[in-house]
């Protein structure tokens, strides 16, 4: 699947969640991030699902796919904490697996990717360059600390994303399928994120 470099630039309809999380959640997260993720969650859910071909779903989850691969190359560079590294390297590996999947995919169902960008996808990919920018200059347990609470958020926004637009939108069996496994994967990483921040802090 090829991808266009650079920064998108964040879209007007964003399932408001995303502008919601660009101007709350990329500071350095406070004790009240629990709140401001169920907010989004509520936010989220509120939102009817846009009409998306399989082209564009497949391509919401290769920004996904890419912007954690990201992160977690990110983390496994300026990280020693084995909490860090250990969710780092699942997320690399589950998320590098995805993209071949992904792929697959897309010549499975005849889905057209090359002009597949939405409002979703660029909405995850704002959010993936904030994310990067936060991170910059951050280091030891500031660092550590950092990367688990937005990777708690940012896998809970991804499971909103899955749950209330892909799925509704999916309309060939073997992406929903997928779009199931990989939601299961979100959860899994989430979960993850969320015990090796208790044990950090």
């Amino acid at each position: 699947m090829q991808r266009r470099s650079g920064v998108f630039r964040p879209a007007i309809v964003v399932l408001g969640v995303f502008l919601g999380f660009a101007a709350t959640g990329c500071s350095t997260p406070s004790q009240s991030e629990p709140e401001a993720t169920t907010a989004t969650t509520a936010t989220t859910a509120e939102i009817e699902p846009e009409s998306m071909t399989s082209g564009e779903i497949l391509y919401v989850l290769e920004t996904i796919n890419l912007g954690e691969a990201e992160q977690a190359e990110l983390a496994l560079q300026h990280s020693r904490n084995n909490e860090v590294t250990q969710l780092a390297r699942r997320i690399l590996q589950d998320h590098t697996a995805s993209s071949q999947v992904v792929d697959e995919l897309e010549q499975a169902v005849e889905a057209d990717t090359e002009s597949a960008s939405s409002s979703i996808s660029e909405g995850i990919q704002f959010q993936v360059n904030a994310f990067l920018e936060d991170m910059a200059g951050l280091t030891g347990y500031e660092f550590n600390k950092t990367y688990l609470e937005k990777q708690v958020v940012l896998h809970e926004v991804s499971l909103d994303v899955v749950r209330t637009q892909l799925i509704p939108s999916a309309d060939e069996p073997a992406v929903l399928d997928y779009l199931e496994s990989y939601r299961d994967m979100l959860e899994k990483h989430r979960e993850q994120a969320q015990q090796s921040l208790q044990d950090v802090l």
